[in-house]
């Protein structure tokens, strides 16, 4: 696959606070999510590596990889195995991970845009309510693990009313859109954690006698190997990559570095400094860590443990919320007068409700994950078939370079939508998410629920590509009708303006 679609002049790769301040104004307006405004991030528009790998960094660390450490331990894995099966979920989220984020690099456009293209009309709008229930939901299970940190740290009790205003509060940032988000991780985040975990993990590691990283512990939760690795690939795994590395260099390869960065330090070093802290605290439970952290790795201070927490779990807020904004600016965008801060002001009563509703002691919690994290990232995988294989099978190339407005789209991909159904089956099933279902474990379906979309998706194809009407099936946009860019190869580069030319984009 060559990375020479773009010429590395015409790539402005932007790694400073000034950039962000200078160009604000647009990402609070409409942050390239809409058809109206383009949707495909310019060239000159994109960030360095520095910025984009401490965004991933923030998106994937804290308090909740911590409590990943805990689980582990509690099922009796030691040390060593504990970082193995880390590395493994990380090893195998990256291969799908690494050419999600060259699809949106390369296209520009976000996860929800995206969709319009390759789903057609009635498929974006299923692919955008999953994305609207994967970051609302996330956003009211980190605001009720952000309410219990506060809770731990100074008995606040009336968790329900914490959590609900940090859900409403913590969507501050991303009314300043991406520079908001990027600037906030960069510049606040990545300097903090990186001290908070360094200081954590040298102290655990020196100070501590070898016996403690030698233990074995005790079974008091059993979890199986694969669910081991499932967990850690259920917190570090997304869906929506592209909407985040649509602002990095179109190559293949280029955000690896990025991902390695946020996946090391953030998953696998906060998952062992969690396995260290349940190994001496000796019985303390989750529930009782935040002190414990607190005295251990912030010298006793609990103003340093509100500020940490606080700052790590916005971070994390961060991410949950733009997943949300950029879906309903993929479906309201289009219209007259609309503002991309009537998206935050929904995202962020969406985010409340689903606060609220999982502080009612209800399982709802766990239906948002295993559902997004089957559906989200099953839809993206359709999307990297269609664009990088398809084309190669089958010769029929979708061109990427423009968003269709809601007339000029597809009316439905229907191979695609049907590609989804088994993977949210693996992905929910297979996890024992449903009730009576709970002692079931596919070994990795978050991974086999991927695998199974693109698979389906790829029969489909092979289906209806023979067929007269083979375009209409798969929901080609209008804008195609008749072009002949949509039966042949070939690669081309973005241009050097503001807006790429409108030729094709397809796997090269």
């Amino acid at each position: 696959m060559s990375d020479a679609l773009h010429p590395r002049e015409q790539v402005a790769q932007h790694d400073d606070l000034g950039f962000e301040m200078q160009h604000v104004g647009e990402a609070i307006k409409h942050d390239y999510a809409t058809d109206a405004s383009g949707g495909i991030v310019p060239l000159n528009r994109r960030r360095g590596l520095m910025s984009l790998a401490a965004l991933w960094l923030t998106m994937n660390c804290g308090f909740g990889e911590i409590f990943l450490g805990y689980e582990y331990h509690s099922a009796g894995f030691t040390l060593v195995k504990a970082l193995a099966v880390s590395v493994i979920g990380c090893a195998l989220y990256l291969v799908y991970a690494v050419p999600a984020a060259y699809l949106g690099s390369r296209t520009g456009q976000t996860h929800a845009l995206l969709s319009r293209s390759i789903f057609a009309g009635v498929g974006s709008i299923v692919v955008a309510i999953a994305l609207l229930i994967e970051g609302t939901g996330f956003v009211g299970f980190q605001a009720g693990v952000t309410a219990q940190i506060y809770q731990g740290l100074y008995g606040w009790s009336n968790v329900t009313l914490v959590a609900c205003i940090a859900a409403a509060v913590m969507i501050f940032n991303n009314l300043f859109g991406f520079s908001g988000v990027v600037a906030w991780a960069r510049y606040v985040v990545t300097p903090v954690i990186i001290l908070w975990i360094g200081y954590l993990l040298f102290k655990a590691f020196f100070t501590e006698p070898s016996s403690v990283m030698s233990a074995h512990p005790k079974t008091t939760a059993a979890i199986t190997t694969w669910a081991a690795i499932g967990a850690m690939i259920g917190v570090i795994a997304w869906g929506d990559e592209p909407d985040f590395w649509r602002y990095g260099k179109p190559s293949f390869w280029w955000s690896l570095p990025g991902y390695l960065f946020g996946l090391i330090v953030g998953d696998i070093f906060f998952t062992i400094g969690g396995w260290m802290m349940a190994e001496l605290s000796t019985g303390s439970t989750y529930a009782n860590s935040v002190t414990f952290v607190t005295h251990y790795s912030l010298f006793g201070a609990f103003w340093l443990a509100f500020i940490v927490a606080t700052v790590s779990q916005a971070a994390a807020q961060d991410g949950n919320y733009y997943v949300a904004i950029n879906a309903l600016q993929n479906v309201f965008g289009s219209i007259r007068g609309w503002n991309r801060l009537y998206s935050c002001g929904l995202a962020m009563i969406g985010g409340v409700f689903a606060t609220w509703a999982l502080q009612q002691g209800t399982q709802a919690w766990l239906y948002f994950i295993t559902f997004s994290s089957a559906a989200v990232p099953a839809a993206t995988t359709i999307m990297l078939v269609d664009h990088f294989i398809v084309p190669r099978l089958f010769t029929i190339s979708r061109p990427l370079t423009k968003v269709p407005t809601w007339s000029q789209s597809g009316l439905i991909n229907i191979p695609a939508i049907v590609a989804l159904v088994p993977s949210i089956i693996i992905g929910t099933f297979g996890a024992g998410a449903v009730p009576w279902t709970s002692g079931w474990y596919w070994y990795l379906p978050g991974p086999l629920s991927w695998t199974s979309a693109g698979i389906v998706y790829l029969i489909g194809v092979a289906i209806v590509a023979k067929r007269a009407d083979a375009l209409k099936w798969l929901g080609f946009s209008h804008l195609w009708d008749g072009s002949p860019l949509v039966h042949t190869r070939r690669s081309i580069n973005l241009g050097d303006g503001d807006t790429p030319p409108q030729a094709a984009v397809e796997a090269v």
